[in-house]
């Protein structure tokens, strides 16, 4: 039993190696087959194939396309212009190699694009196309373009030797650059085809052996996919959206009118049916009449003459050599274009617009529009002046034989009617004359210079007293030219007032100048004037009587606090009074510390001003004391003796009594003895004995003994 187990398991295992074994070899084949695909033509027998693009939904334009501002999913956006340029209604630039014959670029037309099987950057089979270069026939040249994606030039086309007849496709060869979704400027809607998954299973092997295998639609035997059976022996269907077979092209609709046709052959302009992005097609390789050779309809202003264009510059300015109507200006037509200066649709040549359409211009030799004359040079003073007019006064131009021109004819402003320059005495008012009385007499009412006599004309005329010339009214000719009269109540003239009356001694004298205290006049309201500049006598520098207790100190006052009070520094009669505590010290003061005067301090100054003594209370230097029982007078302290009662105030004097007496006795006794002695001894009889007879060196205290050796 358990062998038998084992044999199955080992069975298991066999056939499990031979699964692995037949899986490996099928994936080394498809990854064999896959790896010779590499470089060949797109549909090749025996690679993958792409998921049918059938029902491909639309491009559509993002979301802010056509406001005029670029945002991050739009390739351009020129807002009201797109479609009209090289930027498209959904915001994509149009280049060369889009697929798109476009005029906005300059293109002729597109180069024919081949896809081909390469690797990707993982590694894995994807497709790419390049632009295919034809090496007989008419081709459509490719652009060029550099590693980042930028190409330049291309889409124009070019003749080459005519094809053998058996040549067909396979005269192109492929071009060595390629155009990969990588290095596009963007991806057009071929090209995101290229990088879909390639999911379709490779046809059979039988495909390509020229028999119609099943399965297969059609088998031609050979390996071109751009005949009548491709490569993947499907027969190709217009509209499943991948260009297959002898398709020049597949967009998956059924719109004839965008890029791609209905019937999968691109437009041929030029074969009479409009169809495409053809615009017209005549048929014909025309360029100038209705329908270009391009079968776009001409467009005003694309810089290229084309249909019934008679020019085209490529811009909009309507006054240049080609109008915006791209026809060129037709003078007389009665329309102002192009290069004209005017067209008023008439022959007429002496009007505003001349026959040329072309405003008249004065000094060209040729009399035409509104001109008199033309005398082609730039003489203003000959027949003819500058502005093309004849000769004439009041025309506003100077010529021979005129003073003055100024265009009127009016004879009373700078210039007379006759153009001669107006004088002062020619009896004519003239402009710039007040009057003009045609004499030379100065003092009447019109002067020599034609102006109305008045005051401030600097002339002293009938009625004035005096005029200066000038307008100020402060001076020795007043405005009124009429000398100031003092006393009339009007300052005016030098015045320096004026009160209307005749008083001496108030605001104004009745000079009308204003009193000068120090000039030794009194007058107006000065109650004194010495003459001098001394402020400190009897008549102070602003002559008023010197008051006390005006707040002024003046003249002799010491000082002046306004008041009429005493004892504060300054009496009742302006004179200075001491203050203690002022901090100067002043008559009767023994000190005045001002603020740091104080009754607690030692040896201060005191709030009344006396310095710091015995007996203020206040134990000053050098005082053993000040006040209480146990100081004497004179600021020392008393001794034990005064200080108990009279007891023992008595015991003291007894005992000193005593002592007294005692030394006394000893001074008077021991004298006396030596002197008994001494007559004694020598017979002699001595005097009385004073103290001053006794040597210091013999004088001892009482309590000692005399040394009678």
């Amino acid at each position: 039993m358990r062998k038998r187990t084992l044999l199955s398991v080992l069975a298991a295992c066999a056939a499990a190696a031979a699964l692995v074994t037949a899986f490996r070899a099928v994936e080394r084949s498809r990854i064999m087959a896959q790896a010779g695909c590499i470089g060949m033509p797109y549909g090749y027998p025996g690679c993958p194939v792409k998921e049918s693009a059938a029902g491909a939904a639309a491009q559509t334009a993002p979301e802010n396309c056509g406001d005029g501002k670029r945002d991050f999913d739009e390739e351009c956006d020129l807002g009201r212009f797109n479609g009209l340029t090289n930027c498209t209604g959904e915001c994509m630039l149009l280049y060369c190699g889009d697929g798109i014959v476009s005029s906005f670029t300059g293109e002729e037309c597109e180069p024919e694009v081949e896809e081909m099987y390469v690797k990707d950057e993982d590694g894995k089979l994807t497709t790419e196309k390049r632009f295919a270069e034809a090496t007989c026939g008419t081709i459509c040249s490719a652009p060029e373009c550099a590693a980042d994606g930028r190409c330049s030039g291309g889409c124009t086309q070019e003749f080459r030797p005519s094809c053998p007849a058996s040549a067909g496709s396979a005269a192109r060869s492929q071009s060595s650059f390629s155009l990969s979704a990588s290095s596009r400027p963007r991806s057009a809607g071929t090209s995101s085809r290229a990088s879909q998954a390639l999911a379709h299973p490779a046809p059979g092997a039988a495909c390509g052996n020229g028999e119609r295998d099943p399965g297969e639609q059609c088998d031609d035997g050979n390996y071109n996919d751009k005949d009548d059976c491709p490569n993947s022996c499907v027969l190709p269907v217009c509209g499943n959206g991948v260009a297959e077979g002898r398709e020049e092209c597949d967009d998956g609709n059924a719109d004839n009118r965008d890029e791609c046709p209905d019937d999968c052959v691109r437009a041929a302009c030029g074969d009479g049916t409009v169809e495409g992005k053809e615009e017209c097609d005549d048929g014909n390789q025309n360029d100038i009449d209705a329908c270009p050779s391009d079968c776009l309809l001409a467009a005003c202003g694309d810089g290229v003459r084309e249909g019934l264009e008679q020019c085209d510059d490529g811009n909009f300015n309507d006054r240049d050599s080609c109008p915006i109507s791209c026809r060129l200006s037709d003078c007389g037509n009665g329309v102002r274009e192009g290069k004209e200066g005017c067209d008023d649709g008439n022959q007429n040549n002496y009007d505003d617009c001349p026959n040329d359409c072309q405003s008249a211009v004065c000094g060209d030799g040729e009399r035409e529009g509104r001109e008199e004359c033309d005398d082609e040079n730039r003489v203003d003073g000959d027949l003819c002046s500058n502005t093309c007019r004849l000769a004439r006064c009041g025309d506003g131009t100077v010529q021979a034989g005129e003073e003055c021109d100024d265009g009127n004819h009016a004879d009373a402003d700078a210039c007379s009617a006759r153009c001669t320059v107006p004088r002062c005495g020619d009896a004519a008012v003239q402009q710039g004359e007040d009057c003009d009385d045609g004499n030379g007499i100065n003092m009447d009412a019109c002067t020599n210079a034609c102006t109305r006599a008045r005051c401030g004309d600097a002339i002293q005329q009938s009625g004035e007293e005096c005029d200066d010339g000038n307008i100020d009214h402060y001076d020795a000719c007043p405005n009124d030219c009429l000398l100031a009269l003092c006393g009339d109540g009007v300052r005016e003239g030098l015045e320096q007032c004026d009160d209307g009356n005749k008083e001496t001694f108030d605001d104004c004298p009745n000079d009308c100048v204003l009193p000068v205290c120090g000039d030794g006049v009194r007058e107006g309201l000065e109650q004194c004037d010495d003459g001098n500049t001394d402020d400190a006598d009897a008549c102070p520098n602003y002559c008023r009587i010197p008051m006390c207790g005006n707040g002024l100190r003046e003249s002799r006052e010491e000082c002046d606090d306004g008041g009429s009070g005493n004892g504060d520094g300054c009496s009742d009669r302006c004179a200075r009074e001491a203050v203690c505590g002022n901090g100067e010290q002043e008559k009767f003061e023994e000190c005045d510390a001002g603020e740091r005067n104080s009754d607690a301090r030692p040896d201060a100054c005191r709030s009344t001003c006396r310095l710091a003594s015995c007996g203020d209370g206040i134990r000053d230097g050098g005082e053993e004391c000040d006040g209480g029982d146990r100081c004497t007078e004179e600021c020392t302290a008393k001794s034990i003796l005064l200080l108990h009662g009279g007891t023992f105030i008595g015991v003291g004097i007894l005992v000193t009594a005593g002592l007294l007496a005692s030394l006394a006795y000893v001074y008077l006794r021991e004298p006396g003895q030596r002197a008994r002695r001494k007559e004694e001894t020598t017979g002699k009889k001595t005097g009385p004995v004073s103290l001053d007879d006794i040597p210091l060196s013999e004088l001892e205290m009482p309590w000692h003994r005399w040394n009678d050796s």
